[in-house]
């Protein structure tokens, strides 16, 4: 299993994190009150997406590739 270069413990995962459009509707209900309801699924913005260590939260890399090498352990470098 690899380990996070950052904090050194072993991980088999990262979480992948992304910037995304969310749509929502906003409607006043009958008392004046906001409601929001989800109209579609986030879209993603782009290619600014970040691979982070589950247990420090640090990025490790930057694209899926170094990801799953990573992650199949056939590199432990930090790449960014």
């Amino acid at each position: 299993m690899p380990r996070c270069p950052k904090c050194g413990k072993e991980i088999d995962r990262l979480k992948n994190l992304y910037p995304v459009w969310r749509e929502l509707e906003l409607k006043i209900d009958e008392s004046g009150n906001p409601h929001y309801r989800p109209l579609d699924n986030a879209i993603p913005m782009g290619k600014d997406e970040k691979y982070i260590c589950p247990e420090c939260f640090e990025t490790l890399f930057t694209t899926e590739e170094e990801a799953v090498k990573f992650l199949r352990g056939e590199t432990s470098e930090k790449r960014e």
